[in-house]
């Protein structure tokens, strides 16, 4: 277990491949995604170490409804009694476990599968049982614009193109935005490191997911929390600058 201290009051999880955050306020605990179905011992590891029990868990915020990210929402919506809350257009996804079709092909698959990192980040969910969305029963949705009335009070900022849902969680009182796979430092299939968007097999429409990226500036956070990869502490307009320039490299 990967369990660091990333701003006030906000802690970076990671068994491996994906990261999720766990967010204090006044002894309630937001979480942002919630990894793959096999992270549940970590939570609750994470919930010990933090002198938290399930209990504590006000909600879930998921940043899209991919299976990497949605792994124990279900569980913890179960058997905590919390609330599950996602952008509408990937209400659907989270409740059926099945979601929009992505960009890449046969041929991009296989070719990104000559690539070791492929392999590894795939056993690994595979591992975890992190490859097919754990339907969430009951599901509240969000919108553009929205602060949550949640632990920590975040801002929502919708930035479709990894999935039609995807979106960013600002919060603003920590300088803190979780990216989701809206933007991750490190690509979990080729390996490659640095602010990008998720590459075209992974993503409903790539060149939105770039388009969306201007959205992001309109946090002022100093450190940014992906799904995938290291924090950036270089402030989001560095991070959004990299970005592009890595799609269009």
């Amino acid at each position: 277990m990967t369990l660091n201290k990333v701003a006030d009051g906000v802690s970076r999880v990671t068994g491996g491949v994906v990261n999720w955050y766990v967010v204090l306020d006044r002894g309630k605990a937001t979480l942002v995604d919630a990894g793959v179905p096999g992270d549940w011992k970590l939570l609750l590891e994470t919930l010990t170490s933090l002198g938290l029990s399930l209990g504590d868990i006000d909600c879930v915020l998921l940043t899209h409804a991919h299976s990497d990210h949605t792994g124990f929402a279900e569980q913890v919506r179960s058997e905590a009694g919390a609330t599950v809350r996602v952008h509408t257009a990937d209400e659907t996804a989270a409740r059926t476990g099945k979601g929009g079709k992505n960009e890449g092909g046969t041929g991009a698959y296989l070719k990104m599968l000559l690539r070791a990192e492929a392999y590894r980040t795939l056993f690994g969910l595979m591992r975890r049982h992190g490859l097919s969305i754990v339907p969430i029963t009951a599901v509240t949705v969000f919108s553009d614009g929205e602060i949550l009335d949640v632990p920590g009070r975040p801002r929502v900022l919708h930035v479709p193109g990894h999935t039609a849902g995807s979106c960013a969680l600002h919060f603003e009182d920590r300088s803190v935005l979780c990216t989701g796979d809206s933007l991750v430092t490190h690509d979990p299939f080729t390996g490659s490191n640095g602010p990008r968007v998720m590459p075209s097999i992974a993503n409903i429409d790539t060149a939105e997911a770039v388009r969306s990226l201007d959205h992001l500036t309109l946090a002022r956070a100093e450190v940014l929390l992906p799904g995938h990869g290291d924090p950036w502490k270089q402030g989001v307009a560095a991070a959004v600058s990299a970005a592009r320039s890595a799609s269009a490299a």
